[in-house]
């Protein structure tokens, strides 16, 4: 295996590091994705730096806005206490970027489904360049559920189990920076030991909103990757023993 320089759209690119794959989406799956957490969309299209961009911005804009303080005192019921606790200086910038990262993952989900479809009609074409002197990442089949698993464990193993690792360094760092913040392990400690009220009293709604988005994403993005990783094995298998051991004079079965 090694670099075809020959063909121009490749979909899969395999790195000692990480595994990007570009399959077929479904634009509003994307731009759901992008809603529940702007930058989530891009993330998914393998755009690390355009989603750390958007992930950092909405992390830092909802915080100083207060929004998700907001939303938590809205869904209690406390309608006026989510009005005084807004920050008006930062509300308006939070919308021009959700609105943006909703739009632009839509946008790029239509183009790359192009991008694919070309690429389809040039027997999936694929760069590999798999070693390192400190890692290697084998082109080998992932069970889905096993992501599944261990990403429901720690948000962020799940991509490790399919060598993703740009996006366990997102996860990872993010699950510790969100929980920590939020008192979430605390919270967690406390109910096991029948604090209720302990560890009610002690969570943080600003933060604690952001677990959710992250951790089933995380288990989202987790089962995707492997799911098409296992799909782009069997193509690029069923290609190479096409162009390299079937007979020419092989007759297709009617």
């Amino acid at each position: 295996m090694g670099y075809q320089h020959d063909k121009k759209r490749y979909v899969g690119i395999f790195s000692p590091y990480t595994t990007s794959l570009i399959h077929y989406r479904k634009p509003l799956v994307v731009a759901w994705w992008g809603a529940a957490f702007p930058g989530f969309g891009h993330f998914m299209l393998s755009k690390y730096l355009t989603a750390f961009i958007l992930i950092t911005w909405e992390v830092v804009i909802n915080t100083l806005s207060h929004l998700n303080e907001a939303i938590f005192f809205s869904m209690t019921g406390r309608f006026e206490e989510a009005i005084a606790v807004l920050d008006l200086h930062w509300i308006i910038l939070y919308i021009c970027m959700y609105v943006f990262s909703i739009w632009d993952s839509y946008r790029l989900t239509i183009e790359l489904n192009k991008h694919y479809t070309l690429a389809y009609h040039e027997d999936f074409p694929l760069m590999i360049n798999n070693t390192s002197y400190i890692e290697i990442n084998v082109l080998d089949k992932k069970n889905p559920l096993l992501a599944i698993i261990w990403s429901l464990l720690t948000p962020g193993l799940g991509n490790l189990y399919v060598t993703r690792i740009l996006s366990v360094i997102f996860f990872l760092t993010w699950w510790v920076i969100i929980t920590y913040e939020a008192n979430v392990f605390p919270a967690i400690h406390m109910t096991l030991v029948g604090n209720f009220q302990g560890a009610t009293d002690i969570l943080v709604p600003q933060w604690l909103l952001f677990v959710p988005s992250i951790y089933c994403f995380a288990v989202y993005d987790s089962y995707v990757s492997a799911v098409e990783l296992n799909k782009f094995i069997d193509k690029y298998l069923s290609r190479e023993l096409k162009d390299k051991y079937q007979d020419i004079q092989f007759k297709m079965p009617i």
